[in-house]
């Protein structure tokens, strides 16, 4: 499968100045849905982060970028670079009705060096922003390989939908934590 993608290197590029600033962040949407093999087409890299969006700035100081606050369903904020083509989501939640969900960054493995979210956590962020299809291709893979246990106790500590909570409780577990992508 050919992976048609924006640049990966200013993605590598923003990835190690926060890692470098000790900030833990990792790839999600459908970056993250590349790096698992499911979509081969990446529209823009999302990353993660559960550092405040002040933190996030003064890692990228020097780098050009546009900031928005919350909006919509999203009760978090975000750093957009290069046009758009890379997104730093910081303390990423949801709205579901009257409540916030806080969706944790958790790094899941590593794929052309770059922090992998959790599909877990993207299964419900997926399933919040009413994205049908993806919220089924990421539960369709954590049928086939298994959740994490801890990530998925994270998440229904969490105000989920009645719908999504019984949908993430069904999901077979897997044994011990291993890479999501491949090297």
């Amino acid at each position: 499968m050919t992976l048609a993608s924006p640049p990966f290197e200013p993605l590598a590029e923003v990835v190690g100045r926060l890692e470098d600033q000790g900030l833990v962040c990792a790839l999600g949407g459908s970056g993250l849905l590349a790096a698992l093999g499911l979509v081969d087409e990446v529209g823009d890299w999302d990353l993660t982060t559960d550092a405040g969006g002040d933190e996030v700035a003064a890692a990228l100081a020097g780098r050009a970028f546009e900031r928005f606050g919350a909006s919509g369903v999203h009760a978090d904020s975000k750093l957009v670079l290069d046009g758009g083509v890379i997104e730093v989501i910081s303390r990423f939640a949801m709205r579901s009705g009257a409540d916030i969900v806080r969706l944790p960054t958790i790094v899941a493995g590593r794929w052309r060096g770059v922090p992998l979210g959790s599909p877990e956590v993207w299964a419900v962020a997926y399933h919040l922003l009413g994205r049908e299809a993806r919220t089924r291709t990421v539960l369709a893979h954590l049928d086939r390989a298994g959740a994490d246990p801890a990530a998925l106790a994270r998440l229904l500590g969490e105000p989920l939908p009645p719908s999504l909570r019984t949908r993430l409780e069904a999901l077979p577990r897997r044994s011990r934590r291993g890479p999501e992508g491949g090297g």
